[in-house]
């Protein structure tokens, strides 16, 4: 893209020197001959990027510095092909004559690429007279072309943001609410083995069992004995012939084979990255809100057996599916009204005989500790212990026996209440597997919307799902916005609102490119590609702008339409074709990359490779057929450009 404006600015140097002008007046002639239609083509790609400026959110985060670096080097690259390269033009570029024909490698190699290009000019010629000829049919049969790609299109899964192969594979199981550090402990040891048998490919591995309270949380993990913690980092992704996700897999379905494991959760992201980008948890997250636990928790487990059916989704929990034993103390409130005790002394005597309370302060070389007190083990193990308790009168003094104001009784409950916006939430969320989550997540929204909720329970997805809605309504916004500005700039440029709505239909073509570069690279729509898509809108046009600017000229100059729709076509095909090579050559190590890490950018290099090579070649003869076919009209019905 930096080189592009000095292509086209040394190209028509070049030809104008060929027709026998000095190198001075080539050099400042040839410039300004084509000063408007670069200077067009370069603000076509800095408005496209100008409102990532402004834009806040993820998109804004991750490339509103792409976008500061783009638009300044673009505008350097105008200044330097208006200045730099025609005085250097002018002090250096010669044409020699045919009996000034130089021997050696380079010029072999320069009259070897000359033939080419002149035998692909003479071809671009004269399609572009068949096409010309045969105009409804040239313009149905790119339509049905356009129509076809778009068919193709629901093929194309989508997600957030693409996950790199860093090799991390990282695992949370958990085992019964209560279970003892030990237990846990040979289910680390089992967990152990099956990393030594099953990814011989490791680097290096790690268990943990018993997980404390505060690591993990970050990621919404949970915390307890109950809870064995495991990873394994492979080798780099050039070393070994799986994918860390299918490592994952293997692993998934033998920990499964573990008696008394409940949960299991495998990640196989970048734990930082997920962390930058908030995509912490698991990938795909469905909230169900709602204040009755046992309306939520039945919605949740008819939710979890949908899930499981689904194709792709792999780990499907409830965040709340795990019960912990507790006790419920219903307090009679006559009887205590009578004897003139409040709830608040109930609950502060019940915590401090189970949990504890700080009594006093000790004190002992300038130095403060807390001691608390409460009843010992022995005395609080039973419910009856629990019955036995004595609760004070604040007012008469009497000791109150709590089974005689209260009835004890054991239940279970949830470990943990998740509040949203100050209301009850609990979350089901799966991973994927060998399927993009949004295919995954239209699957299941299909499912949901046949659910019949109880009143004041309803759903909403969370997760990366949300993310990625506002991500794409933000870059959809990008999309459009730069769609309306590259008009804008065009029709500035031309002085008329035709030529810049024939210009545009270069960009239809683009998704055309952009379809199949994915469907062929199995590449999905996401972030990054999609930002390659808001970029193709600046791009695909400026070949476009060159060359009806060019087609425009030779009318000036007294050419026939068709004949200056060939003519213009034939001697702007080479820059176009140069600019258009450039810029792909420069794409294809991020397209073609496979090293680790490449997943994260790899789909910009796919989305504006496909788009700016299927959108180059098809609109160089579309687009001129259309110029045609409107300039027919307008001449038939009398008119001038508007």
């Amino acid at each position: 893209m930096v080189v592009d404006n000095a292509i086209v600015i040394v190209d028509n140097i070049h030809r104008r020197l060929e027709k026998g002008n000095r190198p001075q007046e080539a050099a400042i002639f040839g410039a300004n001959e084509m000063f408007l239609a670069i200077a067009a083509s370069t603000m076509t790609t800095v408005v496209v990027f100008l409102p990532m400026l402004f834009i806040s959110g993820v998109v804004g985060i991750m490339f509103g510095e792409l976008a500061i670096i783009v638009i300044v080097t673009l505008l350097a690259s105008l200044f330097t092909a208006v200045t730099f390269s025609p005085m250097l033009c002018a002090k250096w570029l010669r044409v020699s004559s045919p009996s000034q024909k130089k021997q050696g490698i380079f010029a072999k190699f320069y009259d070897f690429s000359e033939k080419i290009f002149t035998s692909w000019e003479n071809f671009y010629a004269h399609a572009l007279e068949r096409c010309l000829r045969h105009r409804k049919f040239t313009l149905i049969g790119f339509s049905i072309v356009f129509a076809c790609s778009l068919l193709l299109a629901p093929f194309v899964g989508n997600e957030f943001i693409p996950e790199e192969d860093s090799g991390d594979v990282r695992v949370t199981v958990e085992l019964p609410i209560g279970t003892r550090v030990e237990e846990s402990d040979k289910v680390a040891k089992r967990i152990e083995d099956i990393f030594v048998k099953e990814a011989p490919e490791r680097r290096y591995l790690f268990v943990r069992s018993g997980q404390v309270a505060g690591i993990g949380r970050t990621s919404g993990q949970a915390a307890g004995s109950h809870v064995v913690s495991a990873g394994v980092k492979l080798v780099s992704k050039t070393e070994r012939k799986r994918s860390v996700k299918e490592v994952g897999q293997v692993i998934r379905k033998q920990i499964a084979k573990i008696p008394g494991v409940l949960k299991v959760d495998i990640t196989t992201g970048n734990p930082l990255g997920q962390l930058i980008t908030g995509t912490g948890g698991k990938s795909i997250q469905v909230e169900i809100i709602g204040h009755s636990f046992e309306a939520t928790d039945a919605v949740a487990n008819q939710l979890k057996n949908i899930m499981e059916k689904v194709p792709g989704a792999v780990d499907v929990s409830i965040s709340r599916e795990l019960k912990r034993p507790e006790l419920v103390i219903k307090v009679d409130r006559e009887k205590i009204g009578v004897l003139g005790i409040d709830m608040e002394t109930i609950a502060d005597s019940v915590k401090t005989y189970i949990e504890g309370s700080v009594a006093t302060k000790y004190r002992e070389k300038g130095e403060t500790y807390d001691i608390y007190v409460r009843l010992e083990e022995s005395n609080r193990q039973k419910i009856e212990d629990v019955e036995n308790l004595a609760i004070a009168s604040p007012y008469s003094g009497k000791q109150i026996r709590l089974g005689n104001i209260a009835t004890i009784s054991e239940t279970v409950g949830p470990e943990e209440i998740e509040r949203q916006n100050r209301e009850r939430v609990v979350r089901v969320s799966c991973n994927t597997f060998n399927r993009s989550s949004g295919k995954v997540i239209e699957d299941i929204k299909k499912e949901t919307d046949k659910m019949v909720l109880p009143a004041g329970i309803y759903i909403n997805f969370g997760g990366e799902a949300e993310e990625q809605t506002k991500a794409f309504r933000d870059l959809a916004l990008l999309l459009a916005l730069g769609i309306i500005l590259v008009y804008m700039v065009m029709a500035a440029q031309f002085e008329s609102l035709l030529d810049p709505f024939i210009i545009m239909f270069a960009v239809p073509f683009t998704f055309t490119g952009v379809i199949l570069g994915l469907l062929v690279t199995r590449s999905t729509l996401n972030v990054i590609s999609f930002l390659g898509v808001v970029m193709l809108m600046g791009i695909v046009v400026n070949n476009a702008i060159v060359l009806i600017s060019y087609i425009n000229i030779l009318r000036a100059r007294g050419m026939s339409m068709e004949q200056a729709i060939t003519q213009g076509g034939k001697e702007r095909l080479r820059p176009v074709l140069m600019t258009t090579i450039t810029t792909l050559v420069g794409l294809l190590p991020l397209a073609l990359s496979r090293g680790e890490g490449s997943e994260s950018w790899q789909p910009l290099g796919v989305t504006m490779v496909g788009g700016l090579l299927v959108s180059t070649f098809i609109t160089m003869l579309f687009v001129p057929i259309l110029y045609a076919v409107f300039e027919n009209r307008l001449k038939k019905n009398g008119g001038a450009k508007s």
